[in-house]
């Protein structure tokens, strides 16, 4: 039987000024559930906070609803001016964030967007950054130009984050794409273009491809859960169309790579398309 909780010390995670993208986590019955698990603990978090903290970071995304690609922490993140410490649920980092550098979201303080992204991009890898970078852009929540100017205030770690924005494309339609294009970044794989509509030499019309090689008929295929389920007629339908295409860009003559999500994790995919990249001429 399921009763409503009635404890005191939880009635703060039952708010009814919840942010809609923080208030309940989801059960995805995968390595999400990790990041969803934050979503009560940064709640839980709320009565602790003194005046002027802020969440930040990894929690400040998940209230502004952009979640990272895999589980990136396991502790609530919030700025403190004057005090710094890491607990093991809680990090608490010692800055300061001017007023127009805050915002509210439901009853949650918090950074604000470009802050936001732009502190992930500083403290966090190209792997978490540019795929929650690029969901960003990609609804139009932000755009280059200011999150530039956001990096700009920082001085360490500028480098690394300034990387992070230009690896970053709204372009990339999942965060398993934007994921690709880190792996090109670390493999010195170069001139990978996203999402390019392919024609063959009399111009007729094979796909639309996550990537294609400036110079080269190399194309390379993500193909995560969605591809498939998320597919209005079903995953056959979908799994029928991706062969089908595939067939149609190999007998035009291009190299196709199919990747997973397993492949972003290993080498032998990236060290294999660039291998082919060194052993192939231009595209005429």
């Amino acid at each position: 039987m399921v009763s409503p909780c009635n404890s005191p010390q939880h009635a703060v995670l039952h708010s009814p000024g919840a942010a809609e993208p923080i208030s309940y986590p989801k059960t995805f019955g995968d390595i999400r559930d990790r990041t969803e698990n934050l979503k009560p603990l940064i709640r839980s978090r709320l009565l602790e906070l003194h005046s002027g903290d802020v969440y930040s970071h990894i929690s400040a995304a998940l209230i502004h609803g952009i979640r990272p690609p895999f589980p990136a922490t396991d502790q609530a993140e919030i700025i403190r001016t004057g005090y710094h410490e890491n607990f093991p649920t809680l990090r608490i980092y010692d800055r300061t964030v001017p007023l127009t550098d805050r915002t509210t979201v439901g009853d949650y303080a918090v950074t604000g967007l470009s802050r936001t992204l732009s502190d992930i991009a500083h403290d966090y890898p190209l792997e978490i950054s540019v795929p929650m970078i690029s969901e960003a852009l990609r609804v139009g929540n932000i755009s280059k130009p200011e999150l530039l100017e956001q990096m700009k205030i920082r001085r360490r770690g500028c480098r690394v984050a300034q990387q992070g924005l230009a690896l970053s494309d709204p372009l990339h339609e999942s965060q398993g794409e934007s994921l690709c294009a880190v792996k090109f970044h670390r493999f010195s794989i170069a001139d990978m273009i996203p999402q390019v509509a392919v024609h063959d030499r009399t111009g007729k019309f094979l796909g639309r491809c996550d990537f294609k090689h400036a110079r080269l008929p190399l194309i390379v295929e993500f193909h995560g859960l969605g591809k498939y389920y998320l597919n209005e007629n079903g995953p056959d339908r979908a799994s029928k169309d991706n062969h089908a295409r595939h067939m149609r860009l190999a007998n035009a003559g291009f190299a196709v790579f199919n990747l997973v999500w397993a492949d972003l994790f290993r080498s032998d995919m990236f060290s294999a398309i660039k291998k082919h990249i060194a052993e192939s001429r231009p595209h005429r």
